[in-house]
């Protein structure tokens, strides 16, 4: 039975083969054709990001023709195919965003690391102004029990109220 149906199938396609390849040739064209159109689509949207992208680099994207001049400087006529000006623009404003951000990061750098030295600088500034402040107060306690024990204010006194103060000692004491 299987052998009649293929015979059968073999017979029919035999008699339609011409209605079968056009068909067939009708399916590949429609297929070409729907490609071809999306590969246009593609082409010209490609072409028009090139044309926004040179024109927001500031160069026109169409074929251009500069005199440019050789090692030797003498002056020489130069076609550029469509979009190899632009190419260059964007190339130098590429360069010119690397080399910023690099700049920026080694300022930015610069600027962390100066800041970090004044901030050790001013730590220990604070550290020692603490001490000296702890230590003058210090003075200042055992001069007032000297002071009340004796009854008298002398010049160890004063100086350690000046040192209290911030000042300093007086020349004539003896550099205390």
């Amino acid at each position: 039975m299987i052998k009649k149906l293929f015979s059968f199938a073999a017979r029919w396609i035999g008699e339609q083969t011409g209605w079968l390849v056009l068909v067939a040739v009708g399916a590949v064209g429609a297929f070409l054709y729907v490609q071809f159109a999306q590969v246009s689509a593609d082409r010209d949207a490609a072409l028009h990001s090139a044309e926004v992208i040179c024109a927001g680099a500031g160069a026109d994207f169409a074929p251009s023709t500069t005199i440019e001049k050789t090692t030797d400087g003498k002056p020489v006529t130069v076609n550029h195919a469509r979009g190899a000006i632009c190419q260059r623009y964007v190339a130098q404003l590429a360069g010119f965003k690397a080399a910023t951000v690099e700049e920026s990061a080694k300022t930015l750098a610069d600027a962390l690391v100066a800041h970090d030295a004044k901030n050790n600088t001013d730590t220990a500034a604070a550290r020692l102004a603490a001490e000296t402040a702890r230590d003058a107060a210090l003075r200042m306690e055992l001069a007032d029990a000297q002071a009340e024990r004796t009854n008298i204010v002398d010049h160890e006194w004063f100086a350690a109220v000046n040192g209290v103060a911030g000042l300093r000692a007086p020349s004539g004491s003896g550099g205390r």
